[in-house]
């Protein structure tokens, strides 16, 4: 009787906890592995959400890939994230066709993690046309993008690379736990570009973002032309202990 009893009342408590949505949030709260091949509308808008700065929600899907495009002559800055805002270490891979954009103009696609609770923290791709000088640094052929690996905060450092355009390319970050702080690594093409220890509890949560801004720091001239970046697929994959 008394082992009913004990049974009849721990499920009147899970109960209680769903109708409070508790259990709900606490699956929310846990990392799990994560993908988006970006070819089911459904799925898509229940992992996504707007994220737009004064700009039109110009993305959608179109070839099984999430395209996002901008107007020429503006400010946009177009951007898709993540609703769950729980990721934390882990391996997040995005595969991106890096169009052919006009050399000069202030255009970045950008591929990162954010978070503006309490503090801000991110960590970043940011790809485009680029500044002459900053192209001329690293001898940049016509065909290639600048590829900035920026972690914007604790510390602030950015360096950068080149990618080829009018091609698909896979961007790489992994963050790790080293002694309750993130270790960030970045990878191009597979391979390892750039290694930074930051000063960033890894406790810090994120969320992904998907991007196409027309950003000043990103080139010389105004763009005069419609731009537009594919995104081909995201993953999430925890790390392996």
């Amino acid at each position: 009787m008394k082992t009913l009893f004990n049974t009849i009342f721990t499920l009147m408590i899970f109960i209680t906890l769903i109708s409070c949505g508790t259990v709900s949030d606490l699956r929310m709260k846990k990392t799990e592995p994560f993908q988006d091949n970006f070819d089911n509308e459904i799925l898509f808008k229940s992992n996504w959400k707007n994220d737009s700065w004064k700009s039109p929600a110009s993305y959608y899907l179109e070839n099984n890939t999430l395209k996002i495009t901008t107007r020429p002559h503006t400010k946009d800055r177009v951007k898709v994230s993540t609703k769950k805002k729980n990721f934390t270490t882990g391996t997040y891979t995005w595969r991106i066709f890096v169009p052919e954009f006009k050399l000069f103009e202030q255009i970045s696609i950008g591929a990162f993690l954010y978070h503006n609770e309490d503090d801000e923290f991110e960590f970043d791709f940011e790809i485009g046309s680029g500044q002459k000088k900053d192209r001329e640094k690293i001898n940049l052929k016509n065909d290639e993008a600048i590829v900035f690996c920026v972690s914007q905060f604790s510390p602030s450092n950015s360096s950068h690379f080149a990618v080829k355009m009018n091609a698909f390319s896979d961007f790489k970050m992994q963050l790790i736990d080293v002694h309750g702080f993130y270790l960030v690594k970045w990878f191009i093409n597979n391979n390892l570009v750039k290694t930074l220890q930051t000063s960033v509890k890894s406790t810090i949560k994120f969320r992904v973002h998907n991007s196409l801004e027309n950003l000043h720091f990103m080139g010389d001239t105004k763009t005069t032309t419609e731009n537009y970046v594919l995104f081909d697929s995201f993953s999430y994959e925890i790390n392996e202990r």
